[in-house]
């Protein structure tokens, strides 16, 4: 013990390891509850693109293209591509979607329950995400 320390100091960190070790407890629940949210959302947006992937691709008017090589929406091939799409969806997943030009839109949410923050008083059990992904209804160029 050197001889500047004096004998009421000792000890005194072990006071505040509980504050730190509930510090990291927190910042860690944290990033598990936002890193459950980020997964959610990289999963609704990738089925949000393949629902508009293939309601543009399988929602163009065959006999229409082929008598007058124009792109013509079929809206109820549409409506089967991005119900179709929708299979591979969480349950409570909502989806919406229209034409926008020569766009397909599609829009999808859903509540994420998170994982920690249900635990502490006051905090949301869930969070509500979005995705929107398009696609455009037209010809391959040559």
């Amino acid at each position: 013990m050197s001889p500047a320390m004096d004998r009421s100091d000792r000890g005194s960190v072990l006071m505040l390891m509980p504050a730190a070790v509930l510090i990291v407890v927190i910042l860690g629940a944290m990033a598990v509850d936002r890193a459950v949210v980020f997964g959610a959302q990289r999963d609704l947006i990738a089925t949000a693109q393949a629902a508009a992937n293939d309601a543009a691709s399988l929602g163009v008017s065959i006999d229409h293209l082929r008598s007058d090589g124009e792109v013509e929406a079929d809206i109820a091939a549409m409506e089967a591509a991005v119900d179709t799409a929708m299979v591979a969806a969480e349950p409570g997943t909502t989806v919406s979607w229209w034409l926008e030009g020569d766009e397909v839109v599609v829009e999808l949410a859903r509540d994420v329950a998170l994982v920690f923050s249900p635990g502490v008083p006051g905090a949301p059990r869930s969070q509500e995400i979005t995705a929107r992904a398009s696609a455009e209804l037209r010809l391959s160029d040559p």
